[in-house]
């Protein structure tokens, strides 16, 4: 997953999927679920089918090119595995949503709140395991004023990030056990910890090291 043609080869695989999918859907896919696992919206079957591979392409395609404008970017170089990770991840993850959305369209017995959440927190978890890899940049990792300020205060949040991404995967992936609504609830307040839990913890990482440096 660190190398940089496997997202291509997931859009690839999307594209495909699409094409022979394309002749057995209906006129109409459903593309959004309520909390209850309900389908509450639709598109045409053109606009369901070329979507995912669309926005997956420019995921591939813009991450790379804001890493070359970042005025960071020489950081990149340190961590390069891990940016391929997160691209390829983010590529596989619209994929995986893609197969779902179009699967669901052809029958597939498939319960998409509880494959969603799965998916979602098998993400985290795998972040989670490669935030202490990222370095200083301007578009991934946590990115707040302090960090972007301190590159001690950056390695000492993502270091936290990674514990709090990864449980929040898990307790994510365990709440594909409860019934729909409450799991929605236990996932979305998980994953709202997760990511705001080192936010916080950068703000006050920074007022201590910059009491350090002034006494």
């Amino acid at each position: 997953m660190t190398r940089r043609w496997t997202g291509l080869v997931v859009i690839v695989a999307m594209v495909v999927f699409s094409v022979v999918a394309y002749p057995s859907l209906p006129e109409r896919v459903a593309t959004h679920w309520n909390i209850a696992g309900e389908p509450d919206s639709w598109s045409s079957r053109a606009f369901a089918v070329w979507l995912g591979p669309a926005i997956a392409l420019g995921v591939w395609l813009l991450l790379p090119v804001l890493r070359r404008i970042d005025p960071r970017r020489a950081n990149y170089d340190r961590f390069d595995p891990t940016f391929w990770l997160v691209v390829n991840m983010i590529t596989l993850f619209l994929g995986l949503v893609h197969a779902l959305t179009l699967g669901a369209a052809l029958g597939w017995r498939v319960d998409i709140t509880r494959a969603m959440l799965m998916i979602v927190g098998a993400l985290f978890v795998i972040l989670g395991n490669y935030m202490p890899r990222l370095r200083s940049n301007w578009w991934m990792g946590i990115r707040t004023p302090w960090t972007l300020e301190s590159e001690s205060v950056w390695r000492a949040t993502h270091r936290l990030a990674g514990w709090t991404f990864a449980a929040a995967g898990v307790l994510t992936v365990l709440s594909a056990l409860l019934p729909s609504k409450a799991a929605f609830f236990v996932a979305m307040a998980s994953m709202m910890c997760g990511a705001f839990i080192p936010v916080i913890y950068s703000y006050i990482a920074f007022r201590r090291e910059q009491r350090t440096s002034t006494s």
